[in-house]
């Protein structure tokens, strides 16, 4: 037995034939209304004895003189005053009440009043003479929602019933689900408040099928809603579930697939609807068959971690899928995309956050095993590292030869051309390769391993056309770099497909219907609002949104106190809402540890920045391989497991293993790299370590690896920072790194003393030193020479023109803090100069990409050796850009350096010392990008094939 049981039941029903003033007489409407009244007072004996009590109705029936209009007045009244008129006197309706309200006979549409939306619909009492004595549908929509009541079925068998709708709050979707004891007690504990309608607004409702067939129940005549009504009631095909409970949603399906199919043949076409009132909540009305027994309804699935229908931080896989909701309209454009797409690659291209690696691996995937299936697909894989290993590792988990990265002249290898003659032996069959976040080509592999793993794509695209299927995942801030690539022949619209924004109505299904499925609910359901109306307008937000929800279902598991199933609106204040959520609890977790030994504020910060990635200047997340998380102090060792423990248990960052088997931590996501405050504050600090750990790391492996002298950085004029850093208080090095360093320096020593000591005459060593260091600087010269962005020696104020691709992406705070529609400027040029505004334009879309944009800037006057940097703003005209560039207002960031421009000339000796250091810096090469925030501006930029003419 449920706790929830009902007080009081009450049944008003309605039904008027014979009408006054020459309206049209019907023969169904009373007989209809006895019928209804004879089962709702019957049907409770029929169940099982503890089920009788509570299911027993009283029934006030209403026919023909007694529906008046001045009896329909008095009948709402009573309504607004939370009262019933039954045959034994009045009774009042308390809030454990349940109420069902039937009307059959004429009603009628008018045209809609100004400022009112839809038709206005009226019920037509007995004594009905003209329009001012019809009964409007939107005054029994009030008084009905005035009623105390916790349950309330209205059910109206008139022409133009659907009408009545357009007083409620929108249409049902109706679901097919799984009942379980806590979905029942929720149906009958939470308000359900619900409408069936027997015709849509513009709809006439059949008395009867006349001398088209007429639908009889022995020597009854009935409407043909009615009869499926009946039916319906009497347990006639309406429990979808066969679990003994007949809900609002299965009546109404029921009667529409009954009454529409019946109708249309016979020409004239009725189709119900339902929808709910205003005080509607997660509550259903339901009746009971005979054979219904609660304690015989499965329990619903435990909640517990492994539960959880939400993913946070992580993509929804193929497994996933059966909680994976609101993309169906793009997986199905997906589908067709590759389905009709007559070349072999596809691009999924969206921002960060966006789900495109999701709508992938838990959309797409499982619609083409289910849908097609021709299609045989190998596990999805990240390029990582090594993109050769991870492909490999695919390979050899379902069995397939592997493939070895060949020479540029011969990619195919023996074990490449396997693959054609599995193609031979399965020619009926496709196979898909999914590839997913491509840009780890850029993040995270290596330049000349990427190029061949593009190449190796190329040649099989081009090998096997008609049997592989290549669909790549992207970030749309990286295409750039990808579009003058090897795969540039492949790379075009047909191929691209940009995930689109959730809309309203998806966003509720991804946030409802993972909780349906786990029989869980939203405490109020306008929460379920409030968190559609934080993410609407935040591009990539879904990551967030996800991982908010499952902090509340965990929060919910927390507390021992609640059974209820609710995720609650307290809790979520608690969490800091969305776009707080992410934040705040990584900042718990840093704090706890950090109120346990305030050792584990460098520990966290050292481990996170090693999981931040600037290669290609955007901000990403890196996969750290364990190894290089070891250090030489075994306290700073333990609690470093200690960070990742508690980090993954947070589930901020995630651990696995690679193609070869070595273990890994990362973050979760792009938006903890790019949302946490304390590690964009960490990274803005740490920037130029950042950048040097991330090029110091790959050469001590090496040196590791290859235990040879050639490795170290003994000639490296990074050598001497890194000393500083061994030696510091705040040394970040690992284990590895350190001796590296170590060894290095002892090289260098080693170095030097055989210099010192290995000629005897100064004469002589002075003029080689002269002679070298004269050599060594012309090959230095000679190499920013040929640097595409370096321009050597130009005349004092010489225009200097040239080219660049670039791309501009929307961030959320742009959206959130600015219009739909600004301007946004991309200005270029060397600092405390005239610059050039790049772009100016109305971006009312979110992105805007161009190739080949020209520019031209103006050399200083001085001689020197200068930076070409750039910066982004939002305003409505580029001359304020321009006036704080030139009055140095802007604090331009370090790493958007473009090119470098060298005034003087080559008798200049005063700026050689600064022409060393440029290129000790490392000179941007032909590609450079930065992706940082800006506060103003708010989004992401990318410039690419940057180069200056040199005429």
């Amino acid at each position: 037995m449920s706790k929830h049981n009902f007080h009081r039941n009450f049944a008003i029903i309605i039904g008027i034939n014979n009408y006054q003033n020459s309206i049209r007489e019907l023969i169904t409407a009373v007989p209809d209304a006895l019928k209804l009244a004879e089962i709702i007072q019957k049907q409770h004996e029929n169940l099982k004895p503890q089920y009788q009590a509570q299911n027993k109705y009283e029934v006030q029936l209403i026919l023909n003189q007694r529906a008046s209009l001045s009896q329909l007045k008095q009948l709402i009244a009573d309504f607004h005053q939370g009262q019933i008129l039954l045959d034994s006197g009045k009774v009042t309706v308390t809030k454990d009440d349940r109420l069902l309200f039937y009307f059959a006979g004429h009603g009628i549409a008018l045209g809609a009043l100004e400022n009112q939306e839809g038709p206005v619909g009226y019920l037509i009492p007995q004594d009905a003479g003209d329009s001012s004595t019809y009964l409007p549908m939107q005054e029994l929509h009030d008084a009905l929602n005035a009623l105390p009541c916790r349950h309330m079925l209205a059910i109206l068998d008139c022409c133009f019933a659907g009408a009545f709708r357009w007083a409620c709050l929108n249409r049902e979707i109706v679901p097919k689900f799984k009942v379980y004891k806590e979905r029942y007690d929720r149906f009958i504990s939470d308000r359900a408040w619900q409408v069936i309608t027997s015709a849509s607004d513009d709809q006439k409702a059949l008395d009867s099928l006349g001398t088209r067939g007429i639908v009889t129940d022995g020597n009854e005549e009935h409407s043909p809603f009615a009869k499926a009504l009946f039916d319906a009631l009497l347990g006639k095909g309406a429990d979808l579930n066969q679990d003994g409970i007949i809900t609002a949603t299965e009546i109404y399906s029921h009667l529409r697939d009954q009454v529409e199919i019946l109708t249309e043949t016979h020409y004239q076409r009725q189709t119900p609807s339902l929808c709910p009132l205003r005080k509607h909540d997660k509550g259903e009305f339901i009746f009971l068959s005979p054979d219904f027994d609660r304690d015989k309804l499965e329990d619903a699935p435990p909640l517990n971690l492994e539960n959880n229908p939400y993913r946070g931080l992580s993509s929804y896989d193929e497994k996933d899928s059966n909680l994976f909701f609101g993309r169906e309209e793009q997986i199905q454009k997906l589908y067709q995309k590759l389905v009709d797409n007559k070349q072999q690659l596809t691009l999924v291209l969206g921002a960060s956050g966006t789900g495109k690696s999701s709508l992938v691996k838990a959309g797409l995937i499982p619609k083409l095993r289910k849908d097609d299936k021709i299609w045989r697909i190998l596990p999805p894989f990240r390029p990582g590292e090594s993109p050769w290993k991870s492909l490999n590792n695919v390979l050899e988990s379902v069995k397939q030869p592997l493939i070895q990265a060949g020479t540029s002249s011969h990619l195919f290898t023996p074990a490449e051309e396997s693959l054609g003659n599995w193609f031979k032996n399965n020619p009926q069959a496709k196979l898909l390769v999914v590839i997913d976040q491509f840009e780890e080509l850029i993040t995270l592999s290596k330049s000349e391993e990427a190029e061949k793993f593009q190449r190796l794509i190329k040649n099989i695209l081009v090998k096997y056309p008609n049997n592989i299927h290549v669909v790549i995942t992207l970030r749309l801030d990286f295409e750039a770099q990808f579009q003058t690539s090897v795969l540039n022949d492949f790379w075009n619209d047909n191929a691209r497909f940009v995930v689109s924004p959730m809309s309203q109505n998806e966003f509720r299904e991804a946030i409802e219907k993972p909780a349906s499925q786990k029989v869980l609910y939203f405490d109020p359901p306008s929460l379920v609002d409030e968190l559609i109306n934080e993410v609407v307008q935040m591009p990539g937000a879904l990551p967030l949104l996800s991982f908010t929800l499952s902090e509340l279902y965990l929060k919910y598991l927390g507390d021992r106190t609640r059974d209820n199933r609710a995720l609650t609106k307290k809790d979520y204040e608690e969490l800091g809402r969305v776009v707080g959520s992410l934040t705040k609890r990584a900042n718990q977790e840093y704090d706890q540890l950090a109120k346990e030994n305030p050792a584990y504020q460098d520990t966290v910060r050292r481990v996170m920045l090693r999981m931040v990635s600037l290669q290609g200047g955007e901000l990403a997340r890196r996969q750290v391989p364990k190894s290089e998380l070891v250090y030489s102090d075994q306290e700073e060792n333990q609690r470093v497991q200690t960070v990742i423990k508690r980090f993954s248990e947070a589930r901020l960052i995630v651990e696995g293993s690679n193609s070869e088997g070595e273990a890994y931590v990362e973050p979760a996501h792009d938006a903890l790299v790019r949302g946490w405050d304390k590690l964009l504050a960490w990274r803005r600090e740490k920037q130029g370590s950042i950048i040097l750990q991330g090029q110091l790391t790959p050469a001590a492996v090496d040196w590791k690896n290859e235990q040879s002298a050639q490795f170290l950085w003994n000639n490296n004029p990074r050598l001497n920072l890194l000393k500083q850093v061994l030696n510091s208080n705040d040394s970040w090095l690992n284990k590895v790194e350190a001796e590296f360093v170590q060894q290095s320096i002892r090289q260098k020593n080693t170095d030097t003393t055989r210099s010192r000591w290995g000629i005897g005459i100064p004469v002589l060593l002075g003029t080689i030193l002269v002679a070298s260091a004269t050599t060594f600087m012309w090959t230095i010269l000679s190499d920013l020479a040929n640097k595409p962005n370096v321009i050597l020696f130009a005349d004092p104020g010489q225009e200097i023109q040239g080219t660049t691709d670039f791309s501009y992406v929307y961030s959320y705070k742009t959206v959130k803090e600015f219009p739909a529609a600004v301007i946004n400027q991309i200005v270029l040029g060397i600092p405390k100069n005239k610059p050039f505004c790049l772009f100016n334009e109305i971006l009312s879309d979110g992105e805007k990409f161009e190739k080949g944009k020209s520019f031209n800037i103006t050399a200083p006057k001085e001689p020197g050796v200068y930076y070409i940097k750039f910066f982004r703003d939002l305003e409505y005209g580029c001359d304020k850009p321009i006036h704080r560039w030139v009055n140095g207002e802007y604090k331009i960031p370090e790493q958007s350096n473009l090119g470098i421009v060298v005034v003087g000339n080559v008798f200049n000796f005063s700026i050689y010392p600064k022409i060393w250091s440029a290129y000790s810096k490392n000179v941007p090469s032909s590609f450079t990008q930065t992706g940082d925030e800006i506060e103003r501006a708010g989004g992401y930029v990318s410039l690419t094939n940057f180069k200056l003419d040199k005429k």
